[in-house]
């Protein structure tokens, strides 16, 4: 009888060792990794900030300690803190099958599967998905330094900025502008006054189009890359409007190349272009009168002014490119997208400096009217290619 009592003591107490010992190691296997961004909205939502990290703190909206109180470690990353963690992101957008439009947070992987919007991590965390999946193990992911920035930070993809940034310094709606900044240099003989105000009235344009750049950078940045509906729909406009100026450009190249200049489609309305004139000719006037009896700083304040209206008229035109760009580097690092938005309007302004040198030479604005519209073939075709090739790329982001 005491060997049967000490039997069943025996076996009772390996059973609880057992016990004891296998459920704190299921607990640690479990495992969810969690990408976030500091400014995003959504993300301040999903940790029980409905109103961003400055509002009230509710702790039943608190999806990630949700989580955590099941017993399972989350693995939280941000991805604009460190090249690490963007890097870790896109490894694991790739080895789930991600593709870049859809590769927003919050996010987070368990097991085999993930989710990546406010409404499908909180329904997965409330019917216990996560918990279920998180005893499954998560996919193997190949790590490659500097992964998430390659399409753009490589000598390719910043080459790309580059072009796109001279192409739509030649675009032939800013050639207008082009044409209108030479007019107004002819209103001195004074060289050095040529040239201050060539740098004037140029750096205003640089000034206006970065600033411009910046804000729907940040738009795209904060908005666009956390909402799915907004994403999508911003792709397949852009998608679509590639294609629809590819087709125009193309049209326009083959009227050029007849010289057929009246049926050119993709140019400014003619009622901006008449406000242009208007403009140009109401500026050169007082500029010139400003000259003769205010002195320079009135007259480079004024050629400021201009600089920075024209920018806008313009913008209708010269904004195709740039809006391709634009959304194509938001998903970048800050700091990249930010270095690629300059360097886009450094090459932006080129043009303008070349028609400045030549018209500050004395070369005269109707040789440079005549090469542009000798040339304005070749600038349709490029334009045309360029969108084609920005149009295949984002239909390859949505599909």
């Amino acid at each position: 009888m005491k060997k049967t009592k000490l039997f069943f003591t025996l076996m009772l107490f390996i059973l609880f060792s057992i016990t004891a010992t296998k459920s704190p190691v299921n607990t640690a296997e479990r495992k969810v990794i969690y990408f976030k961004e500091a400014t995003c909205l959504v993300c301040s939502e999903l940790i029980g900030y409905p109103n961003g990290l400055a509002g009230d703190y509710i702790e039943d909206d608190d999806y990630i300690k949700k989580i955590q109180d099941q017993g399972i470690t989350v693995e939280i990353h941000d991805i604009i803190a460190s090249e690490d963690s963007g890097d870790l992101f896109a490894a694991y957008n790739v080895a789930y099958g991600i593709s870049k439009s859809n590769a927003f947070v919050p996010i987070i992987f368990v097991g085999d599967q993930y989710f990546n919007t406010l409404s499908s991590i909180q329904n997965a965390v409330d019917d216990n998905t996560v918990f279920d999946l998180s005893d499954d193990p998560l996919r193997d992911v190949a790590v490659i330094q500097g992964q998430i920035f390659d399409d753009i930070t490589g000598i390719t993809g910043f080459a790309v900025v580059l072009f796109a940034g001279l192409l739509d310094g030649f675009n032939p709606c800013a050639i207008a502008m082009l044409l209108l900044f030479v007019s107004l240099l002819g209103f001195s003989d004074n060289k050095r006054v040529l040239i201050l105000v060539s740098v004037t009235y140029i750096f205003a344009l640089f000034v206006s189009y970065f600033l411009i750049g910046t804000f729907l950078l940040n738009f795209l940045i904060i908005f666009a890359a956390q909402a799915l509906i907004l994403n999508t729909i911003i792709s397949w406009f852009m998608a679509l409007l590639c294609s629809f100026l590819f087709f125009f450009n193309l049209y326009d190249f083959f009227m050029t190349r007849s010289q057929k200049y009246g049926k050119v489609r993709n140019q400014l309305p003619k009622w901006i272009q008449r406000y242009n004139k208007k403009l140009i000719k109401a500026f050169t006037n007082i500029i010139n009168d400003e000259d003769n009896k205010k002195g320079l700083l009135s007259v480079l304040a004024l050629t400021f002014i201009l600089g920075i209206t024209l920018s806008l008229t313009e913008l209708v035109c010269t904004g195709q490119i740039y809006l391709g760009i634009i959304y194509g580097i938001h998903y970048l690092d800050s700091f990249y997208a930010y270095v690629a938005l300059f360097a886009y309007n450094v090459m932006f302004i080129v043009p303008l400096v070349i028609i400045a040198v030549i018209a500050i030479k004395g070369k005269g604005v109707m040789s440079t009217s005549n090469w542009i519209r000798e040339h304005l073939h070749i600038i349709k075709l490029l334009s045309a290619l360029f969108f084609l090739v920005i149009a295949v790329y984002f239909f390859s982001r949505i599909f």
